[in-house]
């Protein structure tokens, strides 16, 4: 009778491991591809921070899905302020007890300056401008591309209460 290889044994096991690994890491959730622009509105909120001697707020990742969602809700409901508040109350409810803000934003280019002129248009004004500057730690911007190629911005700041 033929004695198998150790080395045999030893790839054959380490094939079955690897499967079993792969089958124990199926996620049910969706997976969620952070957009370029969503990208660079992120970099240019942090590029303002530290112009005005702020740390950097760090990209958070629940907050993009919340925000992307915000988006997604806010361009089909057909009008921008349909439901804005039972939303926002549903969110500020899931995310107790941190403190969230919001900026929101609409725009006709995904062009990554586009999200340039977003940040500057924030910057400009002084409720969204306090937002940005606020003593937050995390951030989530989130977009939806409409049909006709408007993109609704939704970006949330959050801080632990203080």
């Amino acid at each position: 009778m033929k004695q198998t290889s150790l080395p045999f044994i030893r790839t054959l096991l380490a094939i079955c491991m690897v499967s079993i690994i792969v089958f124990s890491c199926k996620k049910d959730e969706p997976f969620y591809q952070v957009d370029a622009f969503e990208t660079e509105l992120h970099r240019n909120v942090n590029k303002y921070r530290q112009s005005q001697g702020l740390s950097d707020l760090v990209f958070f990742h629940d907050l993009f899905i919340e925000a992307r969602q915000q988006s997604t809700d806010w361009k089909n409901s057909g009008n921008p302020q349909q439901g804005l508040d039972a939303r926002m109350d549903k969110i500020i409810e899931h995310w107790k007890p941190v403190n969230l803000d919001v900026l929101l934003s609409t725009i006709n280019s995904k062009d990554t300056a586009a999200a340039r002129i977003v940040v500057e248009g924030w910057i400009q004004d002084s409720t969204f401008r306090s937002v940005i500057t606020d003593n937050h730690i995390q951030s989530g911007p989130g977009i939806a591309e409409g049909d006709n190629g408007e993109v609704f911005i939704t970006h949330f700041f959050m801080k632990i209460h203080d």
